[in-house]
This record gives structure tokens, sequence and C-alpha cells, in this order.
């Protein structure tokens, strides 16, 4: 019966440990002698009864992830895990920027392809270098573009001249 109060304090101290490990930042170091404090209580409970061991076994495999599960879940909302991991700011549009209003004058006027755009490439405009998106296929280095729309971050352009079929 000794021996069962032992294996009993073993799972005790297993679970714990790693629910300190939650509160603790040790960077797992908690969370691996947790695991081996369990490992040992399953090989003592298997030295005591190898049926009790089988359920010990089979009851750690279910405990133990579904413990790392909700650690992983409800660790951001503990006060440690506010204070390390703030929540996302939520961002206005003075925040990001108002990229309507500042490639709106460029919608319109001509330019050139800085690099070759498959989709995504950069044109000047006036001097200035702004990331631009083809509105259909690839075009080329040096090609004259237009600028016709402002879609999201970027300025939607179609090449001024086909290009020549070979």
């Amino acid at each position: 019966m000794e021996e069962y109060g032992a294996i009993i304090i073993l799972y005790l101290i297993g679970t714990a440990v790693l629910v300190a490990e939650i509160f603790i930042p040790s960077h797992g170091l908690l969370g691996l002698v947790g695991v081996a404090v369990y490992a040992a209580a399953v090989y003592m409970t298997f030295r005591a009864n190898e049926t009790a061991g089988y359920i010990a076994l089979l009851a750690t495999l279910i405990f133990l992830p579904t413990m790392a599960l909700l650690a992983v879940k409800y660790w951001h909302r503990t006060p440690i895990g506010r204070r390390i991991s703030p929540p996302n700011p939520v961002l206005t549009p003075a925040d990001v920027g108002d990229w309507e209003a500042r490639l709106s004058p460029f919608v319109g006027k001509a330019g050139r392809a800085a690099t070759s755009m498959r989709p995504v490439g950069t044109c000047v405009f006036d001097g200035e270098r702004l990331e631009c998106i083809a509105e259909m296929g690839v075009i080329e280095r040096n090609t004259p573009v237009k600028a016709i729309a402002v879609k999201g971050r970027n300025l939607s352009v179609v090449p001024l001249e086909e290009p020549k079929e070979a």
C-alpha cells in the first residue's frame, strides 16, 4: 500500500510541475521534468500492477496532450502570458497610411517598369519608385506603362504599347 501512495504522489508532483510550466517561463525545462515524473510514475505503476500500468499509460497518453493543448489555448490569458505576449493592436488607417490618397495622383500617368513584373514589380512614375501590379500578363523591364487604378497598397498598371510577337 505504501508503494501506491508513492505512485499517487508522483502523479501529483508531475501534474503540479506541468501546471507550473504554464505560469513560470522555463523554456520547456519544467515541461520535460513533468513528463519525466509522469514516466517514472507510469513505470512504478507497471511494477505494482500490470493492468493498472496499462490503464495509467493510456490515461497519461490522453492527459498530457490534452493538457498541452489547453495550455497553448489559454496561456495568453494568464497574467504572465499577458505581460509576455500582449494582444495585437487594432490598426487604424492613420497607423497604416492612406495608400489611396498617396497613390491616386499617379492614376492615369505614364511611367516605366523598373523591374520585370511577374505580376508584381517596381515602376518609376515622376522619378518615384512604386510597387505596382501588372493588370495581366508579364511586363518586361523598361516597358512604358500606364497606371490605371489603386489596388490595396499598389498601383495597377498596363503596358502602353503592345508587346511585339516573335
